[in-house]
């Protein structure tokens, strides 16, 4: 099923290596503080003299801390740019032709892509004009996250549960050997979030199915047991 998501970029043009997770969580730890919409208490965290607003969500943390750490790794020697995607989910129910099916799907009703230029400073000045300038744009990037998130609110979807979050969400880093597009339309058709409802049913299925392919054998099993005639 294709769908229709509101798409936000995020562009940081000239980030040194060694900055670099240090800024990916900074900008991944400020959307997700607009767009995690449970209470939370906020926090802060320092990143190249820039204070940036964080939620108290362990899960988050975990999350950013580990996709940070896979982004990193994915940048290879002389990288020019690294692309990483968030997205956030809603609960629909699954169409289905037998109305008593009750499965449901992760719709995305929103994604981020974060650009991230590399900078390789050769000189100790060069250094210091590269980190200054990174310091300027990570500041004018939060901004500009804080306004597209306080500016476009009519896509959100309604809350319809107070048990824990209300929409599921991911990070994701396209692989060698996919492309961006590519792996944005597979996040939103077929790789979405597995939910409870959906989980217990492939489950359920899966049993089934297992039962079904072993009864045949144990009737073998009965039949060769049989003295011969």
């Amino acid at each position: 099923m294709a769908t229709s998501a509101q798409e936000f970029g995020i562009e940081m043009v000239s980030v040194p290596k060694e900055y670099l997770k240090d800024v990916l969580r900074a900008l991944l730890h400020s959307i997700f503080f607009h767009r995690l919409l449970v209470n939370v208490t906020p926090r802060e965290l320092r990143v190249l003299d820039t204070t940036v607003s964080i939620t108290d969500s362990k899960e988050v943390e975990t999350l950013v801390e580990e996709k940070a750490n896979e982004f990193l790794q994915s940048i290879q020697n002389n990288a020019r740019q690294g692309k990483i995607a968030v997205l956030f989910y809603e609960k629909r129910r699954k169409k289905s032709l037998f109305q008593f099916t009750k499965s449901e799907e992760l719709v995305c009703w929103e994604q981020w892509a974060l650009t991230i230029g590399l900078a390789y400073p050769e000189s100790e000045l060069d250094r210091q004009r590269v980190r200054r300038a990174c310091e300027r744009q990570l500041s004018q990037c939060l901004l500009a996250i804080l306004k597209l998130a306080n500016d476009h609110k009519e896509h959100i979807p309604s809350i319809t549960t107070t048990d824990g979050n209300p929409f599921p969400y991911q990070i994701a880093i396209p692989s060698k050997s996919e492309s961006w597009s590519a792996m944005i339309k597979r996040l939103l058709v077929t790789d979405a979030p597995m939910t409870d409802t959906a989980a217990t049913a492939a489950a359920t299925t899966t049993t089934t199915a297992q039962q079904q392919q072993q009864r045949p054998t144990a009737s073998r099993s009965s039949s060769s047991a049989l003295p011969n005639r």
